[in-house]
């Protein structure tokens, strides 16, 4: 393989209207299952029970059922990327678990978005304390679609009480492509083909 041209990549431009319209045409014409999983909803439900003496009476009674279902995403991931902090508490503090998973989709639609889920561990003297998990989810970027078009740079570092751990940003010395976009175009031609 040749040796690609960093100055030439720079120099290239971002089409997005292109990208765009490649989405929507990937969306509506690609086979490929989406990410389905089990739910379960706890639903409540009235029964009439009979009561008193020679079951003469009728009460209503409230119980709750679980009822499970699956669940369809509303898009595919093309790429996804992570990043993990832990940091052990000295003396009576906390030990703390950050982590934050990166998921580049195409939605159903055809849009192009990043969808960020960030989770929160605290455990005091090894038991769970606090958890909390957030969702959000933000239309792609000239950065995020540039993300495509290099390696990602593993990063790993423990340093006394810290561990860091990411593959989040670009290795910006391991280009992988000889154009802006061209990594996101065929993650969309992968997903087109499948």
């Amino acid at each position: 393989m040749s040796r690609l041209d960093r100055a030439a990549y720079e120099r290239s431009e971002l089409d997005w209207n292109r990208l765009r319209r490649y989405a929507e045409k990937v969306a509506r014409e690609t086979r490929a299952p989406r990410r389905t999983r089990q739910v379960v909803e706890r639903s409540e439900r009235v029964r009439q029970v009979k009561s008193g003496p020679f079951g003469l009476f009728t009460r209503e009674e409230t119980y709750t059922v679980d009822v499970p279902r699956t669940e369809t995403d509303a898009f595919w991931v093309l790429q996804s990327r992570s990043w993990h902090k832990l940091e052990h508490g000295r003396g009576n503090q906390p030990d703390e678990d950050q982590r934050a998973f990166y998921a580049y989709c195409l939605t159903v639609k055809g849009g192009l978005v990043v969808r960020l889920t960030s989770e929160t561990e605290v455990f005091f003297k090894g038991a769970l304390t606090f958890w909390d998990k957030k969702t959000s989810e933000q239309p792609m970027t000239a950065d995020d679609v540039m993300l495509f078009d290099f390696e990602a740079e593993r990063y790993y570092q423990e340093k006394g009480r810290f561990t860091i751990e990411t593959d989040r940003d670009p290795d910006r010395k391991r280009l992988k492509h000889h154009a802006k976009g061209v990594g996101l175009s065929l993650a969309l031609k992968r997903l087109h083909q499948s």
